[in-house]
């Protein structure tokens, strides 16, 4: 294989021998190309065999990458075999290494786990053509119980129980084990809502996305034929971004890597994902835990300019627990970072929508307003304010700013914004980081009037259309007519008039057609093989013996006979010809459930939502070639483990806004970062916490890192926070910032230039 354009250390890590091996890979240091030229030196010195592989990470976009280029270094070698050997040769090549991509099992942990599952959930009594359930179906499911125990969902909300309730999976408690360190009031009532849910799941051959890595995990430990099947399979482990992996799957890797062959790549400056239940200490161990491992740092960055990957350096020395690194580049200076301080959040996204225009179109000179009247004069004053230190000033200052605010003077002596023209550079290199999606707001207000096309990651995501959601529904409910929260979704959609009365009748006749639990398929007794012997379950009847015991429902009669005629239609989709295709299928679906009708009503939206339904076609399209059913459990499972990132849309030429959590693993030529102020960034609940404050300094090297040639860091005077106007002080994070690396605008030229600045920095923030 041909390694030459690989750097020393990155070849030293393709090369390294078998055994546990850790590479620390710095931001833009190339660790998937390290990463899938190690999978494809594995393949090609023959020292595993292709289906003996798991290579595992964090999204399908990252996932998707790393297989496309394992298939491009295989086929170039195969191109260089076939240029340099005989016919014979090659065949003999072909036999050991064509289509070895396919042969792989690559992809997220939670669709590696899903895939394992469709195979040995029966071993807990659960059916094969489980659901997944997404975090909306989840907080559906609790209303539900919190309403059935009567408890007050105010005082109590649904998405607490459901964070708690992933804590606990994450950590691999079942309610039987479930010890998060509560006080016992709540551990009872976290108990009994946890213990609901799970029967509640289990009853309607239900799993969440929790449950994909927690039920792995629970056959794995309890049916040690199942484990020792998956650990001759899975002779080579590879993992990238070690660093976001929790209890759950750090037991999964230990108990399938018994062999100690892992490879392992990531970094634990960013690690950012604590509140979804990762563990840093993962990664900090590592080497505790393989006492034989080999470390290879990747510190050689090939992403960013001097000025920022110097800047970034800075951020990160303020964590002092971590792994040792320190990057370099052979890339140029570059621009100096700007750091500007605007008035409040209108000024900061202005800020931003003026810049951009400026380097889209290759303006020279800053753009300023043009004029609407002469109270201009008057921002222009409060742009050359003195720099607010004292607590009075600041009381004082934000008492002014919220008479700004006043309905009566709102929107005078703003300035008009410069328009993007339709001759532009690329937008697709421009991104607006911030900590949370509410700073989207007065930049999409902004951006709007400035007629700058952006999308927002984390906004409101084809998947999650109404439309697009009743679809899903009504697919799921064909594999799985006991899907509760997709039957309550769509039995009246269009309306059929089965009230909520109605189905409360049909979802408690359905969830006593089984009275077991899921902690009884725990302890089921297995056969030879290590499976769950083949006792009846709750899975064992279908939609045909549920109509016919539904015909003892007592309800009204129209009710009563509505739902007759909707499960007999989705008896007979669900009877669909096995060899038809997924878009066949979907049709059906649209045309005999209604719902093609009930959308095109004649009016505009309800052809746009239409068209939704239309696109969700074309992305069904791909699986037309496979049988509707697999085709279908597949397209579902895939739509179910989408992450946030996934959803970014690689084809739109926009301005791109996310949050910083979503984006790691991504890079643009100009990036800006904005809200960096105490409270914010470092968010006000880390505050009072190292361990949370020591991430917060993580996301911002993460943020910093994302940029190739510019970068702008911006924090305001003021920001209206839940309706209410604070004065925030800079962040800390900027106090570390190498100043000959910067260029000061706005008032940040008051605060961070000069001694005496420095001085009641420090007097008056503390930081």
């Amino acid at each position: 294989m041909d390694l030459s354009s690989l750097n020393k250390e990155q070849k030293q890590a393709v090369e390294a021998p078998l055994g546990p091996v850790l590479v620390l890979a710095g931001p833009g240091s190339g660790k998937t190309k390290t990463l899938t030229h190690r999978i494809a030196y594995i393949i090609e010195k023959k020292m595993f065999k292709p289906e003996n592989i798991l290579a595992l990470t964090f999204t399908n976009r990252a996932a998707k990458e790393m297989r496309q280029r394992v298939d491009q270094l295989l086929a170039s070698q195969k191109l260089k075999v076939k240029s340099e050997k005989s016919a014979a040769a090659l065949s003999n090549f072909k036999l050991s290494t064509l289509n070895s991509s396919a042969e792989l099992t690559m992809g997220t942990f939670h669709a590696v786990c899903a895939k394992i599952l469709r195979h040995e959930i029966t071993a807990l009594g659960y059916n094969p053509n489980f659901v997944i359930f997404d975090s909306d179906d989840q907080q559906k499911t609790l209303r539900e119980i919190l309403e059935d125990l009567r408890i007050d969902s105010k005082k109590m909300p649904a998405p607490m129980f459901g964070a708690l309730i992933s804590r606990a999976k994450n950590l691999l408690q079942m309610p039987s084990e479930l010890n998060l360190g509560l006080d016992s009031p709540m551990r009872e009532r976290l108990l009994e809502v946890y213990t609901r849910y799970q029967d509640s799941l289990y009853k309607q051959n239900g799993l969440d996305f929790d449950d994909l890595l927690m039920l792995t995990v629970k056959i794995f430990q309890n049916f040690p034929k199942v484990l020792q099947k998956y650990q001759k399979k899975f002779l080579y482990i590879l993992v990238d971004e070690y660093q976001d992996t929790n209890l759950a799957q750090y037991t999964l890797l230990s108990l399938l890597g018994t062999h100690h062959n892992i490879f392992v790549v990531g970094d634990d400056a960013q690690s950012i994902y604590k509140f979804r239940g990762s563990d840093i200490t993962n990664i900090l161990n590592f080497e505790k835990d393989y006492s034989e491992s080999l470390l290879i740092k990747l510190e050689q960055n090939y992403r960013s300019t001097k000025n920022i990957l110097e800047a970034a350096q800075k951020v990160i020395e303020m964590n002092s627990e971590q792994k040792p690194k320190t990057l370099w580049t052979e890339n140029p200076e570059g621009e100096k970072i700007i750091l500007t301080c605007e008035q409040d959040e209108r000024a900061e996204a202005e800020f931003v929508a003026r810049n951009v225009i400026k380097l889209a179109t290759h303006q020279e000179k800053e753009l300023e307003y043009e004029a609407e009247d002469n109270n201009n004069d008057n921002n222009n004053n409060n742009a050359k304010a003195k720099p607010v230190f004292s607590i009075l000033d600041r009381f004082i200052m934000a008492k002014k700013i919220q008479a700004q605010y006043s309905p009566a003077i709102q929107g005078l002596g703003r300035g008009l914004l410069p328009q993007m023209p339709k001759k532009h550079d690329a937008l697709k290199e421009f991104c607006v980081l911030y900590r949370t999606h509410a700073q989207s707001r007065a930049l999409e207000e902004v951006f709007i009037e400035s007629s700058i096309p952006y999308q927002i990651v984390g906004g409101l995501k084809f998947y999650e259309r109404k439309e697009i959601k009743d679809m899903l529904a009504y697919l799921r409910l064909c594999l799985n007519f006991r899907d509760l929260v997709s039957l309550k979704r769509v039995i009246n959609e269009p309306p059929r008039g089965i009230g909520d009365k109605s189905y409360g009748l049909i979802r408690d006749f359905i969830l006593n057609l089984s009275s077991q639990s899921v902690g009884a398929g725990l302890g089921r007794p297995t056969n030879d093989s290590g499976r769950a012997s083949a006792a009846p379950t709750n899975s064992d009847f279908s939609i045909q013996d549920f109509r016919v015991g539904f015909a003892e429902i007592k309800m009204q009669p129209r009710a009563w006979q509505s739902a007759q005629d909707f499960f007999k239609v989705l008896e007979e989709i669900s009877g669909f010809n096995p060899e038809f295709g997924l878009p066949e299928l979907m049709k059906l679906v649209v045309r005999r459930t209604g719902y093609e009708k009930y959308l095109r009503d004649g009016s505009e939206r309800g052809e746009s939502r239409f068209e939704n339904v239309e696109e969700l076609f074309s992305v069904a399209i791909k699986f037309g070639k496979l049988p509707w059913r697999q085709a279908l459990q597949e397209f579902l499972e895939e739509v179910a483990l989408l992450a946030e990132i996934d959803q970014k849309d690689e084809t739109k030429d926009v301005v791109t806004m996310m949050t910083l959590h979503s984006a790691k693993g991504l890079e643009f030529d100009n990036v800006f970062f904005v809200g960096l102020e105490e409270g914010i960034l470092p968010h006000s609940r880390s505050l009072i916490n190292p361990d949370e404050l020591s991430e917060e300094i993580r996301l911002a090297y993460v943020g910093l890192t994302r940029a190739r040639k510019r970068l702008f860091l911006i924090y305001t005077q003021s920001r209206r926070v839940f309706g209410n106007v604070q004065i925030n002080q800079p962040s800390r994070i900027l106090r570390v910032l190498p100043k000959e690396k910067m260029l000061l605008k706005g008032m940040a030229k008051d605060h961070f230039s000069g001694e005496e600045a420095e001085l009641k920095y420090e007097a008056e923030w503390g930081v």
